[in-house]
């Protein structure tokens, strides 16, 4: 009997699936200084508190260039990312230092800082525009943190926040309200995002 009952028992325990993570993964997209990967896995992983890993650089996918702007679609860049990072990572974050941009209103090709699907999987930040005003390498760095968070913040599920200094406040296309927000993620925005 004793014996069946450690055999029953280590028969449950090899069957039963592992714990699934929530893993963040970085794909660097591109030339991306490891210095600015690294602030960004730590800024994810201070604000969300989960294992961010970064994964071997990838080429901008060919489909995206957008020749009459000389820049990359960030929606083809987000098919990209999910048709080509495997399922074990549950949100994946495509980091680049090229120009990125979508269609916004009457704009059919408007540049920005970044693009996440909200409720999605896959999300993307650029560097080319964090540097505006004469930004130095750190302010750049920061900005990188920031918009890096506020992406992620809509792949898990939060939309725009109206509170000003909220991390999830639009940038209405200005880096001015990137340096303004406080870096972290107002009352109701951490309740929605930790449901």
């Amino acid at each position: 009997m004793r014996f069946f009952i450690i055999f029953f028992l280590s028969a449950v325990i090899s069957h039963a699936e592992p714990a699934k993570e929530i893993i963040i993964a970085i794909q660097p997209l591109g030339d991306v200084k490891q210095v600015r990967l690294d602030i960004v896995k730590k800024g994810l992983e201070d604000a969300f508190g989960l294992k961010v890993e970064t994964l071997a650089t990838k080429p901008l996918p060919k489909e995206a260039w957008y020749e009459p702007r000389s820049r990359y679609r960030a929606e083809k860049i987000l098919t990209f990312l999910d048709d080509k990072t495997v399922d074990q990572y549950r949100i994946v974050i495509g980091l680049t230092s090229k120009d990125i941009s979508t269609t916004k209103d009457e704009h059919e090709d408007w540049g920005i800082f970044g693009f996440g699907e909200v409720g999605g999987r896959v999300c993307v930040v650029s560097t080319f525009r964090l540097n505006a005003r004469g930004a130095d390498e750190a302010k750049l760095r920061e900005r990188m943190r920031k918009v890096a968070i506020h992406e992620v913040g809509h792949v898990m599920g939060l939309d725009h926040c109206p509170e000003k200094g909220c991390i999830m406040q639009d940038a209405e296309s200005s880096i001015v309200t990137v340096d303004e927000e406080n870096g972290q993620f107002c009352e109701t925005c951490k309740v929605v995002c930790w449901k």
